[in-house]
């Protein structure tokens, strides 16, 4: 079938084309060649807007589903709301050190069982990306108010399969604890640093009980258009 046309194969995952998300289904999943050693399937589709800003299917709890929302950065619009006066104060890291420990902070802070509740092949891929953090390789900025961290943002560089220029939201994270103007403001802060700051296709990837960051994503802007299954496992 010509939507199963095959688009990538490495060691980190399998990706086809899939044409329209309708036809990724639990019956397609299990057809597919999805060699063991590989840790990760996914397929791409034509990016669509999501009903209420998430994505909603029918596909069984088997695997840890993650989507991927994209669209070119100049289309993009800041979400939140700038303050007037604000606390709340935006910069790049001082260095590689405390880009990487504010990082840790606040990405490895979920408990035990919801770190589990991700997988293993997530928690490969954290382990490499903390790494690029500490060699510089993470674009981030940091979000303070009255000295106190209250936020970060991180994107990669890197080339998209058509060998266009493109640049993935990675991480982001802004303190709850905010009044709701200061957590406006910060998030708007984020936002906007990411569209001046991206390449010209810009992406994002969540989880799929994330339903709230694919609802910012998509007051964003952006739109999904790849889905990845990975094993539960341990």
């Amino acid at each position: 079938m010509k939507f199963l046309e095959k688009m990538l194969h490495d060691d980190r995952m399998i990706m086809y084309n899939a044409g329209d998300f309708s036809n990724v289904t639990d019956e397609l999943v299990a057809a597919v060649n999805w060699p063991k050693d590989v840790p990760m399937l996914s397929f791409s589709f034509e990016p669509f807007a999501p009903a209420g800003g998430c994505v909603k299917h029918k596909l069984k709890n088997n695997y840890v589903i993650r989507y991927m929302y994209g669209a070119k950065t100049g289309t993009l619009k800041p979400v939140g709301r700038e303050m007037k006066a604000s606390p709340i104060v935006a910069r790049a890291p001082r260095n590689n050190k405390e880009a990487l420990s504010i990082t840790k902070t606040t990405l490895c802070a979920d408990p035990a069982a919801k770190q589990k509740q991700k997988g293993p092949a997530y928690r490969k891929e954290l382990r490499r990306y903390l790494g690029m953090v500490s060699k510089g390789k993470v674009k981030s900025v940091l979000l303070f108010k009255n000295g106190r961290n209250v936020g970060i943002a991180s994107m990669i560089d890197s080339v998209r399969l058509d060998g266009k220029k493109a640049s993935t939201f990675t991480w982001s994270w802004i303190d709850k604890r905010l009044s709701r103007a200061e957590y406006d403001d910060a998030m708007f802060k984020a936002t906007k640093w990411a569209k001046n700051t991206a390449q010209p296709f810009m992406a994002s990837a969540n989880f799929d009980y994330n339903k709230e960051a694919q609802k910012i994503d998509s007051r964003f802007g952006l739109k999904p258009y790849r889905i990845f299954f990975a094993h539960k496992g341990k």
